[in-house]
């Protein structure tokens, strides 16, 4: 038998001739590729229409939870940990069948006789294709009340022999909580224990910071570009003078950063913007800031939307996915409506440059929808009433249905259909009743836009243009 060793992407396996793999299966290790963890509201939905994450939704009849959905990529290895290039083939009964039939893997729920429900799967939960070597299993946990389930997964010969297995303990929740109390997501360390979600601590969790932060932040939205940085001065000249609190003062000056660094972004200067996003995320570290993942979150959501800018939407995509898996472990609020709402921006912008296909069409559509939702979450948690994230939300929606942006009017090429306009309707109106009274200047310019190009639909041309 000959062992070689080939690479797919950046993860060794360990290949060899078909006659050889029978000796090298029974030595093999079960290896926990990735896992994740997500909190469900019901069956119906894959996910909380909360969640950070774009999973699709699956489309069946709705059934009351709450659930904990745990999924555990699976695949074989040596001692070494390099994986075994080999074929796992989901067989139903909880179990992927290799090559063929020389072994199974099998998964059990304890306690026995738990409602539960477990499928093998070739796809992650995002929907992305598995390769070869990795099998997904997912679980269906109920967790009405806390509940402790153990998950065994067991790596067996042909001949029914155990040769490995893994044990997990996944308790959903602890006593007196609400399963949404904690995190979930793709970024967890561990899939077994909750984790609860962090909030704005120290100086940052102070309703005195929050105001100065809205302070600098409706002068960034108004374009007080002058003032904005006369009074971020004299912010670092008070830290400086009372230097015993410099310690304290660190988050906030950081936050007033992050607000800089948006109108470096507002200004065009996209590079500058950049550059001061990563200089942000530096000092953070550095600063071990307790409020690290609110901070970086924001930052990197700001970053790549300087990247949608300059048409670099790889990249956008990179910046963002890293903000998001962030801000999986934040409470819902300000930051993680912000993270929806750039979501949305950058799907839109690639939808009117390169097109989008039909699941990136749905996950704009839910950020959209999400940016406004977690914007009530902020406002009921007494956070900054700042409402940039659902105004932005619908003007993003507007400029989508209508085919449209900030820099191009309507193309009047392509058809919008009587369904479309009528949503358009219902979200200007919307825009009017809630947020035009105290709309900042650019927004309000930019839903004057947005407003003109739905009169322009409608055959409505002189008051479009006016």
């Amino acid at each position: 038998m000959q062992q070689e060793q080939s690479r797919k992407g950046s993860q060794p396996l360990i290949t060899c001739g078909p006659e050889g793999w029978a000796p090298l299966i029974v030595r093999g290790k079960l290896k926990i590729w990735k896992t994740c963890r997500h909190h469900i509201n019901n069956l119906g939905c894959v996910l909380p229409e909360d969640s950070l994450c774009s999973s699709p939704s699956n489309g069946l009849q709705s059934f009351p939870g709450p659930f904990v959905i745990i999924h555990v990529v699976v695949a074989l290895s040596n001692d070494k940990q390099e994986l075994f290039d080999c074929r796992l083939v989901a067989a139903g009964n909880q179990q992927f069948k290799i090559n063929g039939g020389l072994g199974v893997i099998k998964a059990e729920v304890k306690p026995a006789g738990s409602m539960y429900l477990a499928e093998t799967l070739a796809i992650d939960c995002r929907g992305n294709e598995l390769p070869h070597f990795a099998g997904n299993f997912e679980f269906l946990l109920p967790a009405s009340i806390p509940t402790e389930y153990y998950i065994a997964l067991e790596f067996r010969a042909i001949t029914g022999e155990l040769l490995d297995d893994i044990q997990l303990r996944i308790l959903t929740h602890f006593q007196q909580t609400s399963l949404f109390d904690f995190c979930d997501g793709h970024s967890l360390s561990s899939v077994e224990l909750p984790c609860r979600k962090k909030e704005l601590v120290g100086i940052l969790g102070t309703p005195e910071a929050q105001q100065i932060v809205s302070y600098f932040q409706e002068l960034v939205e108004n374009g007080a570009s002058e003032c904005f940085r006369r009074d971020q001065l004299r912010l670092l000249q008070t830290k400086d003078v009372f230097s015993h609190s410099e310690a304290l003062l660190q988050d906030l000056c950081l936050a007033v950063k992050l607000e800089e660094s948006l109108l470096l972004y507002q200004m065009g200067d996209y590079e500058g913007c950049k550059q001061l996003g990563e200089s942000i995320c530096i000092q953070a570290n550095t600063n071990r800031s307790p409020n690290f993942n609110s901070i970086v979150g924001r930052v990197k959501c700001t970053i790549s939307s300087a990247y949608k800018m300059e048409r670099k939407f790889a990249k956008a995509e990179e910046f963002l996915d890293s903000s998001t898996e962030l801000l999986e472990a934040v409470v819902l609020g300000e930051e993680t409506a912000i993270n929806r709402t750039c979501l949305a921006a950058l799907l839109s912008e690639k939808g009117i440059v390169v097109g989008i296909t039909e699941p990136e069409k749905r996950r704009l559509e839910k950020a959209m929808v999400d940016a406004i939702l977690h914007y009530r979450h902020q406002l009921n948690k007494t956070q900054r009433g700042n409402a940039n994230c659902p105004r932005r939300a619908l003007i993003r929606i507007i400029f989508f249905y209508l085919h449209s942006s900030r820099d191009q009017a309507t193309n009047l090429q392509i058809a919008v259909s009587n369904e479309a306009l009528g949503k358009v309707e219902c979200y200007v109106q919307q825009f009017n009743r809630e947020f035009l009274i105290n709309c900042p200047m650019r927004d309000k310019a930019l839903f004057c836009n947005a407003y003109g190009d739905l009169l322009t639909r409608k055959g409505q041309y002189e008051e479009g243009l006016t």
